[in-house]
């Protein structure tokens, strides 16, 4: 469930603070699903908010999902529901006139397109999205097992499955949705796909970046670990890859016994990708991060108030020494690099996710995973001792196997630009208040 403490007063959608209410949603969604609601016949009995992302001056969403009963108050399910907020009412009726248009999947509760009037609000219950078209398809598993009896090999196959189930890993309104696919073949072995369905084209981008990294010779020999992709299906928007086994870093590492070992393999593993002859595009560059860093001053500032004055302190040292540090070398960087981004498999720690690979400052992958450790430092979630030496085990081995070691001026400030750019930024998406002021001590200390 989300957690947020702090709806900014001056927020642009006053609504928050009702939606916010489990109470006052659900009331909002029998109002407002239809006559089989409004009759009585079915009725949410209670809302819980999954994701709720907002930013000034940018969109707001909202992801929660409702426990359906019936007149006897028996449940019957639950239903999720993507919702988006519109500043200007005549936006809202646009959105909803074109909405209206287009085919939906009926939902198991309600209608696939609602509004609530009185909050600006549209709602698509799940699994519509206006910006996922292969999300109804994929999320239906004898859709895809059609298709993996038509054409195995685009699954990674050598003969056709007989049987199939699904399980949703994740999903992000409007972006992104991936699946879990356990097929049994005809001879009774398993094979797992995972796919993967994207915003419009980017998936097509996405499979020809992870092909070519899967063919490279860092790759080949060992040296990183990666899915293996299949192929991406055009009509769906969908990429098909193999469902590695094994559980996501970020799920094990307060649990580790041996993290700081473990870190040493991250660590070797990254340098590993960074030394890879990859022709990619220059992208996640040093002064890429130098903006992401000013503009993420600005909007913790402009949302959180009470830190204007530290925030501004912290980025002036940031900005201060990233003009002594300046441009480092290019390598191909993952783009992406946290804790929900590592595998930990049988062969050992493999990184998902390469989306969004490019050229660009090593530091910025190095910075990202250590920020994501002292984030679980500042919340007790990891022993600060332990924390500490996860960070210099996984420095030293990283700087040991890198083609191009970093300093650790350079490391430190990575990791302060993240902790600011990236895990308070995102306190302000999901306004929860409550690492803020650690994080910022954090990303001060490293400054110094």
């Amino acid at each position: 469930m989300a957690k947020f403490s702090h709806i900014p007063t001056d927020c642009e959608f006053p609504q928050l603070f009702e939606i916010a209410d489990p109470v006052k949603l659900a009331a909002k969604l029998n109002q407002h699903l239809g006559p089989a609601f409004a009759g009585r016949e079915m009725q949410v009995s209670e809302c819980a908010i999954e994701q709720l992302n907002y930013r000034p001056g940018a969109a707001c969403v909202v992801l929660f999902s409702a426990r359906i009963v019936n007149e006897r108050q028996e449940e019957l399910g639950r239903q999720s529901f993507y919702g988006k907020l519109f500043r200007r009412p005549q936006k809202l009726a646009n959105t909803l006139r074109q909405q209206q248009n287009r085919a939906w999947v009926q939902p198991r509760f309600g209608p696939a397109l609602a509004q609530i009037p009185d909050w600006a609000m549209l709602l698509w219950a799940y699994p519509n999205d206006p910006r996922l078209p292969g999300l109804a398809q994929m999320s239906n598993p004898e859709i895809v097992l059609a298709k993996a009896q038509a054409a195995p090999e685009k699954f990674g196959l050598t003969q056709r499955p007989a049987a199939i189930t699904a399980e949703q890993t994740k999903y992000v309104p409007g972006r992104r949705c991936g699946y879990i696919y356990r097929m049994t073949l005809a001879d009774g072995a398993p094979h797992a796909v995972y796919g993967k369905t994207y915003e419009y084209d980017d998936g097509e981008n996405a499979f020809a970046l992870m092909q070519q990294i899967w063919e490279c010779e860092a790759r080949r020999r060992g040296g990183f670990i990666l899915p293996q992709p299949f192929s991406y299906d055009t009509e769906m928007k969908v990429l098909w890859q193999e469902a590695i086994a094994g559980e996501s870093f970020a799920k094990i590492a307060d649990r580790v016994p041996n993290l700081p070992e473990v870190a040493e393999e991250i660590g070797a593993r990254l340098a590993a990708f960074h030394s890879a002859a990859l022709p990619l595009a220059s992208k996640i560059t040093f002064e890429f991060q130098v903006a992401e860093v000013q503009r993420a001053i600005i909007e913790i500032s402009r949302t959180f108030p009470d830190y204007a004055g530290r925030c501004a302190a912290i980025g002036e040292k940031l900005l201060s020494a990233a003009a002594c540090l300046g441009t480092g070398v290019e390598t191909p960087v993952h783009g992406s690099f946290k804790f929900s981004h590592i595998f930990a498999t049988p062969k050992g720690m493999a990184f998902i996710d390469f989306d969004g690979a490019c050229c660009g400052d090593p530091g910025y992958d190095v910075g990202r995973f250590l920020a994501h450790l002292y984030k679980m430092k500042a919340s007790w979630t990891l022993d600060p001792e332990v924390a500490e030496q996860t960070a210099a085990n996984f420095c030293h081995a990283y700087n040991r196997a890198a083609a191009s070691p970093l300093s650790p001026a350079r490391i430190n400030w990575f990791a302060a630009s993240h902790l600011v750019a990236s895990q308070v930024y995102k306190s302000v998406k999901r306004m929860d208040t409550s690492l803020v002021s650690k994080l910022l001590k954090l990303a001060d200390q490293l400054c110094a």
